[in-house]
């Protein structure tokens, strides 16, 4: 059972979210999940490459702009970001919005202030191991050329 553990990331997440996460063309799936306009839950993949933390109440996140996700979030759908950090899972629930496009980025930019951080600890099963993702090794050159792009994205600030 999730328990609430306050409304900042903490540090466990805060490392699995730095930048060196994005410097291997693999590493952990992120389950992002929002609600579409029929009250359906939607999840959606992300990479760390896809998050940038901004403080330890906010986060932002880059995702296709015709995206079913980038529609929920557009509306203010309150989101779920379920990360392991085993032997834990945190439960990060947020609301977004959306944020100026970055210049020579077309994907959908938005902000996540965090409200609410829960833990699934389960001392007699914990989690052992986490979803991972890796890029085909003829295409590891274009991922991380693109994450670089992604950053861009997430650290543009409009003057």
């Amino acid at each position: 059972m999730a328990t609430r553990c306050g409304s900042t990331l903490p540090p466990r997440v805060m490392a699995l979210l730095s930048d060196d996460a994005r410097q291997q063309p693999r590493g952990q799936c992120l389950i992002l999940t929002t609600v579409d306009a029929d009250g359906q839950p939607r999840s959606c993949l992300l990479s760390a490459a896809e998050l940038l933390v901004v403080d330890r109440q906010r986060l932002r996140a880059v995702v296709w702009p015709d995206s079913a996700t980038a529609a929920n979030m557009g509306r203010g759908s309150p989101v779920l970001l379920l990360i392991a950090a085993p032997p834990d899972v945190f439960h990060i629930r947020a609301e977004p919005r959306r944020l100026p496009s970055a210049p020579a980025s077309s994907l959908a930019r938005f902000e996540l202030l965090i409200t609410a951080v829960e833990v699934d600890v389960h001392a007699g099963m914990p989690v052992i191991s986490v979803m991972r993702f890796a890029a085909r090794p003829q295409l590891s050159d274009h991922i991380l050329r693109t994450w670089r792009e992604q950053h861009a994205a997430l650290v543009y600030e409009p003057t």
